[in-house]
């Protein structure tokens, strides 16, 4: 049995992830040896460079933008929640096979836990239609919101999403991103690139009239521009993904070391 236990995160971009200095506190607090880097892949050399890092004895892979759907193709064997999401963003080996999981939308509930946000019976406005939503969308729906409505620039693909996981019970809506809201949403969730990127959004004039809570998967240093924009139209509750980062992060951690790592620490530490 090896004593070291080697890890990575492959994406492109990559020099930003705070993943290696997460998983490298989880170690430590477990007295676990490991090496865990970020490691730029393009999406391209996706398959061959993903068996050589196995090859060479990585136990683990984080996947991360642009990669998450070609990790969902590639490998062998998938969770329930990576079938359901088309997307994955945990790798490793078992028995000789590939196998796959996506702990995002397990991730983005446990933080909601933490911060108290609760979904049941919230009514749920989604900013953007993309991969982020896609991930997150079948654990929001087994923590049985009143709704979700998905907000998209281009409004196709909000249908898309909308119709994909709409069920006999629950009929998801889906907005074009501009269009006026006829309801008062409990809580938004910003998966928008815009929040990344910091580009405009245009917002429909009424989505923060009751002063829903606010979750930004983005994070950043000080508040995102999404937060800082609810936090000037006078919402309260506003935060960023970190805690999402970190939640998800502990969930692939445990994939592979079984163990189960303490996410409560000092943000500082991951600057």
């Amino acid at each position: 049995m090896k004593e070291l236990k080697k890890f990575a995160v492959i994406g492109s971009p990559i020099e930003h992830s705070l993943s290696p200095k997460i998983h490298s506190l989880f170690a430590e607090s477990l007295g676990i040896k490991i090496s865990y880097e970020a490691l730029k892949v393009e999406e391209i050399e996706f398959t061959t460079r993903v068996r050589q890092l196995f090859d060479e004895g990585y136990d683990g892979l984080n996947v991360t933008l642009p990669l998450k759907e070609s990790a969902f193709k590639f490998a062998d064997s998938l969770s329930d929640d990576s079938i359901l999401c088309e997307s994955v963003n945990t790798l490793w080996m078992e028995d000789g096979s590939i196998c796959a999981d996506t702990t995002d939308g397990r991730g983005l509930m446990k933080d909601l836990l933490n911060k108290e946000l609760d979904v049941k019976d919230a009514k749920i406005l989604l900013l953007g239609a993309g991969g982020s939503a896609k991930a997150i969308i079948p654990a929001l729906l087994r923590n049985n919101p009143e709704s979700i409505t998905i907000a998209n620039r281009t409004h196709e693909r909000a249908e898309y999403l909308a119709d994909r996981f709409s069920s006999p019970d629950r009929v998801m809506k889906a907005i074009p991103l501009s269009a006026e809201i006829d309801f008062e949403p409990d809580l938004i969730i910003n998966t928008s690139s815009a929040g990344v990127l910091d580009q405009g959004m245009k917002l429909p004039s009424n989505i923060f009239s009751n002063q829903p809570s606010i979750y930004d998967l983005s994070y950043a240093t000080s508040n995102t521009p999404f937060m800082n924009l609810a936090l000037s139209s006078g919402s309260k509750n506003c935060y960023d993904g970190i805690g999402m980062l970190i939640e998800q992060a502990a969930l692939s951690f445990q994939i592979w070391t079984n163990e189960v790592p303490d996410t409560d620490f000092d943000l500082e530490l991951l600057s």
